[in-house]
Parts: C-alpha cells; sequence; structure tokens
C-alpha cells in the first residue's frame, strides 16, 4: 500500500508541475484548467504503467469532481479492476482504474464510461462507508443520483444519461438487487438538479447602504456590528447570504 501512495504522489507532483506556478493550486479549477502544458511533461514508464496514462486518468476525474465544485477525499491509482472501484482501506479513500478503460472514456460517445467513473467517484464524495467493499442500496442509489447531476453538466442530454445507466443496469443490477426503474429515478432526480442549478440559481448581490446608524443597528455596540456590503440571495434555496467587508460571509437565521 505505501509503494502504491507513493507512485500516486509522483502522478501528483508531476500534474502539479504542470500547473501554474502563481500559487493558485488550491482552486480545484486552475488546478485542471492549465491542461495544455501537460503535453509538455517528460513522461517515464513506471512498473509497466505509462505515467502518461494515469496523469490523463487524473485529469478526467479532476474534471469530473471539478462540476459539482467539492474537494477530492479520495486517491487514484491503477489497479487490477475491471473498470474503476471506490474502496476503503485502512481508512484511506481510494478510486482504483483499469488505464485500458480510461483510455476508452475520453473517446467514449455513449456516455457509459463518464457514468460508470462519476457513479464511484460519488461513493466517495458522498462519504459513503461501503461497508465489505460494497454499496448499500441507499448508497448505490445516491451515487446514481450524483452520475446523473454530472452528466447534464457535462453536456448529456437527458436520454444520453439513461441510456449509459442502462448499459450499466444490464451489468450490475443483479448484484445489488436494485430494480432498474428505482436507479433511473435516481439519476434523474440528480440530473434535474443540476438543470435546476443552470436556471434556478439566481444570484441577485445588492450593495448595501452604511448600516452602522440603520434603525435596526442603532442599539448595537460597535464591536459586535458588522458593516454588509453586500446582501445575495441564491434562489436555489432561497437564502439571504450578507457579505462584510472583510468578506466574511453571514447567513440569516430566524431574521437575526
Amino acid at each position: 500500500m505505501l509503494k502504491q501512495l507513493i507512485y500516486s504522489l509522483i502522478i501528483l507532483c508531476s500534474f502539479a508541475c504542470s500547473s501554474d506556478d502563481t500559487g493558485s493550486g488550491d482552486d480545484l479549477g486552475n488546478v485542471s484548467g492549465d491542461q495544455d502544458s501537460l503535453q509538455d511533461i517528460e513522461i517515464q514508464p513506471i512498473e509497466g504503467t505509462e505515467l502518461s496514462q494515469d496523469i490523463a486518468a487524473y485529469r478526467t476525474v479532476v474534471n469530473i469532481i471539478r462540476e459539482t465544485g467539492l474537494a477530492q477525499n479520495f486517491v487514484i491509482l491503477p489497479g487490477e479492476v475491471n473498470d474503476v472501484v471506490a474502496y476503503i482501506e485502512n481508512n484511506e479513500r481510494i478510486l482504483a482504474y483499469n488505464p485500458e478503460f480510461m483510455d476508452k472514456v475520453k473517446g467514449d460517445t455513449t456516455w457509459r464510461g463518464i457514468s460508470v467513473l462519476a457513479r464511484e467517484i460519488g461513493h466517495h464524495l458522498g462519504n459513503h462507508k461501503l461497508e465489505d467493499g460494497e454499496p448499500s442500496v441507499p448508497e448505490e442509489l445516491d451515487a446514481d443520483k450524483y452520475a446523473g447531476f454530472v452528466l447534464q453538466k457535462m453536456g448529456a442530454t437527458i436520454d444520453e444519461a439513461i441510456s449509459a445507466l442502462e448499459m450499466v443496469v444490464k451489468e450490475d443490477t443483479a448484484k445489488y438487487g436494485l430494480s432498474k426503474n428505482s436507479r433511473i429515478a435516481a439519476l434523474v432526480k440528480g440530473y434535474k438538479n443540476a438543470q435546476s442549478l443552470d436556471t434556478d440559481t439566481t444570484m441577485v448581490a445588492a450593495i448595501l447602504p452604511d448600516d452602522k446608524d440603520s434603525a435596526s443597528n442603532k442599539n448595537l455596540p460597535n464591536r459586535v456590528r458588522p458593516d454588509y456590503i453586500y446582501k445575495v440571495f441564491l434562489a436555489v434555496d432561497t437564502t439571504f447570504y450578507y457579505i462584510d467587508d472583510q468578506n466574511f460571509v453571514f447567513v440569516e437565521e430566524g431574521g437575526k
């Protein structure tokens, strides 16, 4: 396992070295955005697996994660698996992939590969327990929901997303004991959630007047009275947020 982790670090370091040196590596979008410079890395094979293949695999995974804005919480390693498998070993979350499968994902026009990959990534990002190496029924449905979300964000139509799932259903529905309809329903829910973010996430940001002398703040001592600069409304969760002059974000709860 230690050797695998070292190998993974080599991949990550090679990937990081190709990104912008301005210190913006903590931004997931920036990390995955500088992809063209990866072509200039001198690649050396390690233990029979081309490092270039693994960098490409890592890039594909990062692109999927980026669609949801979540932080990666797992290690990516090549392994002797059919496609890709999410599992937990020694409290470490691992995504094992077949290099040949990852190569096929790049040219896949059926969305099956992305669907399978997104589902396994969803197990980790959803913090699923994966007891005995297998997801529970709720965890598998949650992963289908995540896959639907990712497929919509990456440009698949709803019919393409369902078709991709149906390919997978033929392969593993008996394994998990799930009905086809329940899995499609979960995927469609995730797909529609992504659609709602595209169409309904209206962000209204208003510049607020100086509120030090406003009626609602007259009784507050200066040391606890924040200077709110923006009032932001997100339609997706119908919540008001306030941003002060230090870029701290406050949420309105119970009118406070």
